[in-house]
């Protein structure tokens, strides 16, 4: 690998993701620390915690089924509902907790938030574990199948998958407890349900100095930590654990006569999660409770676009320029982290920066940012596109490993045998090998780029974003605009989804 690419990736990684943090963490000094452990923050964490384990473990209830189902089964429609079964993923939460508010009016409190950031994970689970089950040897499947059938398949099978999925739920569990957006949006109407982020968003908006709102998430930073770890760990153990050298496919497996009561199934879950959310948003865009009718539905997407283009088209910018600029890293950094000896380390420092949360992030940013010698990067949008890099790197990065891992070194010692430099055996072996799973990875950052909103809360520059213009506009009851302009992001997010089923060769793959 060339030696200054590696050294630039690093370099921009480092102050696109790792800075930030490394920076607040030194602005704490001892009286910040004050009260960081007293009961009411500690009721807080044990709320948070709660919240957390509830996602999680919603998501992996739904999430291994599915996964199962539509990777590894006769099921009927299996690749449209595994297309159609991330849609909860790449809808911004707040947008799933816009409409599930309405649609089940009688949850309310930390049910409700569970609820939501449980069914908007769930692909994670999905994802994870429908790799896995791919993942196994079509030859040890044939032989449970003909020793016990397909129980005993699963009963081989599983131990095999667990750990992915496992990986997946922790990754849940982090989201969830990290969010302020959807519990903040959830209790709005009724009584408060306070969370971790919340008490950082209000240390920062109480004194707006670093110090404080860092100290104060410094319990929720352990948390994290304590849960991504053993999240590494499960995916080492889980990734690629059942490859051989000359694997084979396994075919898919028979249901019989479960076949279409478990379509049946999977269909319900996909259209209450993906389909009925976009469902409702229509319904409200077109006039909701005050009668839909198309002419009301055209004036909210003509009054949605008016007033939202400048906030689309910035949103867009800056995700399309973050996802295209890291895919170098990805690159780079995803192939030397699975060659590297260090990756046991390097690993959590890349996902060091999507495990703080969102809000602490852009706190971060303000803090080394916001002086007169950077005024104008600080106010402008080239500081929006760093900070989506910083954060969302880490998923072309690990595709970029995952990729890596599956192609043949001997491939790359050949080419060096034959006097092809670094940079050649990049260009020539390794990025066409990666490429499906860096694009993928890209995808993602795009993705949750366009759907940021903790963040974009608290970073000035980031406030002419289409995201906080609906967050801002939920406030005031302007349901149809709202709405409208809630399907415009929800297409624009889906839009790279919608061309990757049609045009790539290999699905799935970034989030393996």
């Amino acid at each position: 690998m060339s030696r200054p690419l590696v050294l630039f990736c690093t370099a921009l990684l480092v102050l696109a993701g790792l800075v930030p943090i490394v920076w607040m963490l030194a602005r704490i000094d001892g009286s910040d620390l004050g009260g960081i452990f007293d009961a009411r923050t500690l009721s807080l964490l044990v709320r948070t915690c709660w919240i957390g384990a509830g996602s999680a473990g919603l998501a992996f209830v739904l999430g291994l089924p599915f996964g199962f189902l539509v990777a590894r089964t006769d099921v009927p429609c299996a690749r449209f509902l595994r297309h159609a079964g991330l849609v909860p993923l790449l809808v911004p939460p707040v947008m799933l907790a816009m409409t599930m508010v309405v649609m089940f009016d009688a949850l309310r409190g930390p049910g409700a938030i569970i609820l939501v950031l449980g069914v908007g994970t769930f692909p994670l689970v999905a994802v994870f574990s429908g790799r896995a089950f791919e993942r196994i040897d079509a030859r040890r499947e044939e032989a449970a199948l003909l020793v016990g059938g397909l129980r005993s398949a699963l009963r081989m099978e599983l131990p095999l998958v667990l750990p992915a999925a496992a990986s997946a739920a922790c990754l849940s569990f982090v989201l969830a407890i990290n969010d302020f957006a959807v519990p903040d949006y959830m209790t709005s109407i009724g009584s408060k349900v306070n969370v971790y982020a919340d008490e950082i968003f209000a240390s920062w908006q109480s004194v707006h100095t670093p110090g404080k709102a860092v100290a104060a998430a410094l319990p929720l930073l352990v948390l994290t930590l304590c849960v991504l770890l053993p999240a590494l760990a499960l995916r080492r153990r889980g990734s690629l654990a059942t490859w051989d050298g000359d694997f084979r496919r396994p075919q898919p497996l028979a249901l019989g006569a479960w076949r279409w009561p478990l379509f049946a199934l999977a269909f319900v879950l996909v259209a209450l999660t993906a389909a009925l959310p976009l469902v409702r948003l229509c319904w409200e865009a077109g006039g909701g409770p005050r009668g839909w009718s198309f002419a009301g539905f055209g004036a909210a997407f003509a009054r949605a676009v008016e007033v939202g283009r400048a906030d689309l088209q910035r949103s867009l910018l800056y995700s399309s320029a973050a996802a295209l600029i890291s895919l170098l890293p990805g690159l780079v950094l995803g192939h030397a982290l699975q060659r590297s000896r260090a990756s046991a380390w390097l690993e959590p420092l890349v996902l060091a920066p999507l495990a703080v949360p969102a809000i602490l992030f852009g706190i971060g940013y303000i803090a080394l940012w916001n002086h007169p010698a950077t005024g104008l990067f600080y106010a402008s949008g080239s500081m929006v596109v760093l900070l989506y890099i910083g954060r969302f790197a880490c998923f072309p990065i690990f595709a970029g490993a995952g990729a890596t891992a599956m192609l043949d070194p001997h491939l790359e010692e050949a080419a060096q045998l034959a006097n092809a430099g670094p940079l050649r055996r990049l260009t020539g072996i390794v990025q066409p090998a990666l490429r499906t799973s860096l694009l993928g990875g890209a995808a993602l950052v795009f993705v949750f780029g366009m759907r940021e909103l903790d963040a974009a809360i608290l970073v000035p520059a980031a406030n002419g974003t289409a995201m906080f213009r609906v967050y801002n506009a939920i406030h005031f009851g302007r349901d149809d605009f709202v709405a409208a302009l809630a399907l415009l992001i929800v297409f624009f997010i889906l839009l790279p989804g919608i061309l990757w089923s049609a045009f790539g060769r290999e699905r799935w793959e970034a989030a393996a």
